[in-house]
C-alpha cells in the first residue's frame, strides 16, 4: 500500500467513523476501488481497519476529554453524573465485548467484506434509524440515561461487528429509541464507542505485530492513523452541531442509495 492510498483510507475512515454511514463499509469499498483486495487478505484487512480506528479513538478521547475527566474523578464517589455515566458505559460495553470474542472468526473472515453483506447491513440499520426518527420520544438528556437504557444500547451496538451497520448509526438510533434527544444520543453513542474501539483496535494491532504486514508498510499504517485522527475530530464536531437542528433522514437516504448502488454493482437487480 502506497502512502497516498494510506492517506485516502485514513481520511475516509475518520470522516465516516462517527457519521452514521459505516466507516468499515466505506473504507472497504474505497480499498476495492483503489485496487486492493480486502477479501483476499480478510484477516489482515480487519486488523488494519481496527488499528487505524485507534486514530479515531484518539480524536474521540481528546474531544470528550472534559467528560472523561469528570467520569474518572467521580467514578469512585457516592454520586454525580460522571459516576452514573461511567457505570452506564461499562454496562453498555459488555455485550459487544462478549459478542466480539465469540464472533471473531466470522468478523475476520471474507464474508464480512462481501458487498452484498455490506448492502444488506446498510439497509437494515437504515430501517432502525428511520424507526428511531418516527417513534423515538427524544425528550431526555444524557444525565437521565438509566442503566437499563445503557444495556439496550449496548446490545444494539453488537450490530457494529457487521460492516455496513455503523457503530454510531446503530447506537445513535437505539439511544433515540430509549428516549434521548438526538444530540445527547450522539454523545452517548460516541462515548460508548471508546471501550469498543480501544478493545478491538488494541487486540487487532497486536495481531498485526505478530505476523508479516501484507498491506504495505508501518509508515503507511501510521499515515492512515494520523489522517483518521484529524478527519474523525472534524466529523465529531460536525455531527454534534448538525443534530442540534437536523434529523437523521439525510443519512438514511444516503445509506439506501449506497446500498442500491452496491446491489446494482453485484448484479442483484440484473
Amino acid at each position: 500500500m502506497e502512502l497516498g492510498t494510506a492517506l485516502i483510507l485514513g481520511l475516509v475512515q475518520g470522516a465516516t467513523e462517527f457519521l452514521p454511514i459505516s466507516s468499515t463499509a466505506h473504507v472497504t469499498l474505497v480499498g476495492m476501488l483503489v485496487g486492493l483486495e480486502p477479501q483476499a487478505v480478510a484477516q489482515q484487512w480487519t486488523a488494519f481497519l481496527a488499528s487505524i480506528q485507534l486514530g479515531s479513538l484518539a480524536a474521540l478521547v481528546w474531544y470528550f476529554r472534559g467528560t472523561l475527566l469528570q467520569i474518572g474523578q467521580e467514578l469512585t464517589s457516592s454520586g454525580g453524573i460522571g459516576r452514573r455515566l461511567g457505570g452506564a458505559l461499562l454496562l453498555g460495553s459488555l455485550p459487544i465485548a462478549v459478542a466480539g470474542i465469540a464472533l471473531k472468526p466470522l468478523v475476520e473472515g471474507p464474508l464480512t467484506k462481501d458487498p452484498l453483506v455490506i448492502a444488506s447491513a446498510l439497509v437494515a440499520v437504515s430501517g432502525l434509524m428511520a424507526w428511531a426518527e418516527l417513534q423515538g420520544r427524544r425528550q431526555r438528556e444524557l444525565a437521565q440515561l438509566s442503566w437499563r437504557d445503557a444495556l439496550v444500547v449496548g446490545i444494539v451496538q453488537i450490530l457494529a461487528l457487521l460492516p455496513g451497520s455503523s457503530r454510531s448509526g446503530s447506537t445513535l438510533a437505539a439511544a433515540m429509541l430509549v428516549g434521548l434527544k438526538r444530540r445527547d444520543a450522539a454523545q452517548f453513542a460516541f462515548l460508548l464507542g471508546i471501550p469498543a474501539i480501544a478493545g478491538s483496535g488494541g487486540l487487532e494491532l497486536l495481531e498485526l505485530l505478530r505476523q508479516p504486514l501484507q498491506l504495505g508498510s508501518w509508515e503507511a499504517l501510521g499515515m492512515s492513523f494520523a489522517a483518521a485522527c484529524l478527519s474523525s475530530y472534524a466529523a465529531i464536531a460536525f455531527l454534534l452541531r448538525y443534530l442540534r437542528r437536523h434529523t437523521l433522514w439525510s443519512f438514511i437516504v444516503y445509506r439506501l442509495v449506497l446500498a442500491a448502488a452496491l446491489l446494482l454493482s453485484t448484479g442483484v437487480f440484473n
